[in-house]
């Protein structure tokens, strides 16, 4: 039998010549500079573009960092939104000049080494978050002069985003539209002893609409649990997170979780998210003969509150109540031999509304225990219209 052989040629410059063939397409894509900035489309999430454009899913804290002005909340970016994938270029990545080279001196062989300056003193009139002076210049000056703006230098906001999505509401008797979360995409590594599965951040689970009803990618969808009933206003809903359509497989929806307020299982309930109206900066104004509320109670049934704490009062948008409004608890003490006096002993701030009730948050609290159906609530402050 007859066996062919191919050798290389042996000429150095033809060897060269065919690795550097070789070579250079992945040296010329690994080279390819990233772009500055980006649009968002429907569908992209930071956790995706940080994959994209960065190489690695986890930097995505980096593009939030950079865009802080235009992504309030990480979770949630919007078409249309062009966010910086680099700092801008009055940072540089290297230095503009050489470092001198140290200059001898002739007189001594071995010259000690001097002595560390001073650090600088901070001065007393100096503003709490400017840290420019713990800092050396360079490089490291502007990056954690920039980290630091993404954590000190934010617009004040009276609503949030993630508050108004996580603090639930009340269904007021009304028949709502429920879907259902009904498994995980991707089956667990690990089997597990219960046929309910668990949504984290980024899971991607399948969902099934209300009869007669369907969903389009890019819709978002509360996903929650439902309380107790609570009086004649219906029973309490609780979210556990928010999900993002991304795909429409084989007639079944799937979605990405995009934020966590609980534990998420299979099972649990879905709604279409309803809009967040930004409110902007404004801040709440004092105002006379506020509307008078009844406290109702919270999400957990516990004794004790705390700051953040979900209360339920029973006013609404019929009685002229909106979300940002200021509302004090008070009671009335009885000191023993002295008149009655009525003191604050909680402050709420309204974040969503109903017909008939409204959804606070606790923003300041000296009494822990705020009794549901007993103790009552006065409107006293609200967002400019």
């Amino acid at each position: 039998m007859v066996r062919s052989t191919f050798r290389l040629p042996s000429a150095p410059g033809l060897r060269l010549a065919l690795a550097i063939s070789l070579v250079l397409p992945a040296a010329l894509g690994a080279q390819a500079a990233k772009p500055e900035t980006v649009t968002v489309k429907a569908g992209d999430t930071l956790w995706g573009l940080s994959r994209q454009y960065l190489g690695d899913p986890f930097l995505w804290p980096d593009i939030y960092r950079l865009n802080t002005r235009v992504v309030e909340d990480p979770h949630w970016i919007y078409p249309g939104e062009v966010l910086r994938l680099a700092s801008s270029d009055a940072v540089s990545a290297v230095p503009t000049t050489d470092t001198p080279p140290a200059q001898p001196d002739s007189a001594v062989a071995v010259q000690a080494p001097a002595a560390r300056p001073a650090a600088p003193a901070v001065r007393a009139d100096t503003d709490a978050t400017d840290m420019s002076a713990l800092f050396s210049q360079g490089r490291r000056n502007e990056v954690m002069r920039e980290t630091l703006r993404a954590y000190v230098d934010q617009p004040y906001r009276p609503l949030r985003r993630s508050e108004f999505y996580s603090s639930g509401f009340l269904t007021e008797g009304h028949d709502l539209p429920f879907g259902r979360l009904t498994g995980r995409v991707t089956p667990d590594q690990i089997a597990v002893l219960s046929d309910r599965t668990a949504g984290l951040l980024y899971t991607e689970m399948t969902v099934a609409p209300p009869a007669r009803a369907t969903y389009q990618v890019g819709d978002s969808l509360l996903i929650v649990t439902l309380g107790p009933d609570v009086e004649d206003h219906g029973r309490i809903v609780i979210p556990t997170g928010l999900a993002r359509v991304i795909d429409v497989r084989d007639g079944q929806y799937v979605v990405s979780i995009v934020a966590v307020y609980g534990p998420i299982r299979s099972d649990q309930l879905i709604l279409p998210a309803e809009h967040f109206a930004d409110a902007g900066s404004a801040r709440a104004v004092a105002i006379a003969d506020g509307v008078e509320a009844r406290v109702l109670g919270g999400q957990a049934d516990r004794p004790l509150e705390k700051p953040q704490d979900v209360i339920f009062i029973d006013k609404g948008r019929k009685d002229g109540i909106a979300p940002g409004d200021i509302f004090e608890v008070r009671r009335t003490a009885m000191p023993s031999g002295a008149k009655a006096v009525t003191e604050v002993v909680a402050t709420l701030q309204v974040v969503r509304v109903n017909e008939g009730t409204a959804t606070t948050r606790i923003i300041s609290l000296t009494s822990p225990n705020l009794k549901a159906g007993t103790m009552e609530a006065r409107q006293v402050a609200r967002l400019p219209s």
